[in-house]
This record gives C-alpha cells, sequence and structure tokens, in this order.
C-alpha cells in the first residue's frame, strides 16, 4: 500500500512540475488531495475603514498569517470570494475566525462569525453589490456561531472558479485565513 501510495505521489509530482501555488497531500481516508495554496486574487463586498486602526482587505485571508484579517463593512450577508483562476473541483473550505488577541477587542468580534455559507460559482462576484445567497452552488453551511474554525466539505460535483464564503447574517465580517482544496 505504502509502495502504491509513493508511486502515486510521484506521478501527480511529475505532472504539477512548474505549476505554483499548489500542494498535495493525502487526505483521512487515503485519497489525493491537492490544496490551492493561494488563488489568483480575492475580493469582499467591501472594507471596512475607520480612524482607529486599520483594516486589511480580501487578500490577507490568503496570507497564511493568522493573526491578520480580512474586514467587510456592515452588510447584510457580507460576503468574501477567492478567484482561483481557473475552474476547479472544491472538495472542501476550512476557514479560520478572526482571533481575539488584543485588549480593545471585544468578545463580540470573534461572535460575529456565524451562519457560514460556502459556495462555488463561475459567475464573478461584483464589489459593492449583496450577493443572493442562491447565485452559487452550495459546498455546506455552518449554522450558528463558528467558533475558532469551521471546516465545510463540499459535495462530489462542486466545480468553479469563484469560491464565496458568506456570513447568512447582517453584521461585518472578519476572518483570518480561507484554505481552498481541491483538484483540477
Amino acid at each position: 500500500m505504502l509502495r502504491k501510495m509513493w508511486k502515486i505521489m510521484g506521478k501527480i509530482e511529475r505532472e504539477l512540475k512548474g505549476v505554483q501555488n499548489i500542494k498535495y497531500d493525502l487526505n483521512s481516508k487515503g485519497k489525493i488531495e491537492v490544496s490551492v495554496i493561494k488563488p489568483a486574487k480575492a475580493f469582499q463586498i467591501s472594507t471596512y475603514k475607520n480612524n482607529y486602526y486599520k483594516t486589511d482587505g480580501a487578500e490577507v485571508a490568503l496570507d497564511g498569517n493568522e493573526n491578520t484579517w480580512m474586514h467587510t463593512g456592515f452588510h447584510t450577508n457580507p460576503w468574501w470570494c477567492a478567484d482561483m483562476g481557473d475552474i476547479y473541483h472544491i472538495t472542501r473550505v476550512e476557514v479560520i475566525n478572526r482571533k481575539v488577541s488584543w485588549p480593545q477587542t471585544s468578545v463580540s468580534s470573534f461572535n460575529r462569525a456565524r451562519n457560514l455559507r460556502v459556495g462555488v460559482t463561475n459567475t464573478m462576484p461584483v464589489v459593492g453589490e449583496d450577493l443572493d445567497l442562491d447565485a452559487y452552488l452550495l459546498c455546506g453551511e455552518k449554522p450558528g456561531l463558528m467558533g475558532k474554525s469551521a471546516n465545510v466539505s463540499c459535495p462530489n460535483e462542486v466545480f468553479g472558479q469563484y469560491v464565496v464564503v458568506q456570513f447568512n447574517t447582517t453584521d461585518v465580517m472578519h476572518i483570518s485565513e480561507v484554505k481552498i482544496y481541491g483538484y483540477k
């Protein structure tokens, strides 16, 4: 079994030679899973701005640093989106909540991550416009508070270029990291 696994991994490595921002691994079920490390770009409905501290845009949810976070303005069903640059079969999406780590951040900031929905579409959402909850193929959802992180597994037939993370609530949205898993 181990020999077969190494043979498959070697074949994948040869096929992916020269492809950047992609890594692969075996998941817990022994199947090969490709993780798209850094999608082509990311965007969100809006970026929150104030005079007290700097907030960052959509791209920080892809920077690998769990001490940074993206932050939208106040919206009904705020959203964040990754442009994968091409169509992928998405297998799962991990969303990591903003850490509550500095004194002026209240516990309510951590609790804003709720009613999570993750979906995939081939139609690029428009920055500044609301995104209908039914505008994309739903991978899955996690009702209620998200907690520190949430893993959303997608059904077998989910293909698309854009991965959408959305909170089904009226509030701001801030998340630390989004990790997208799938393959071409």
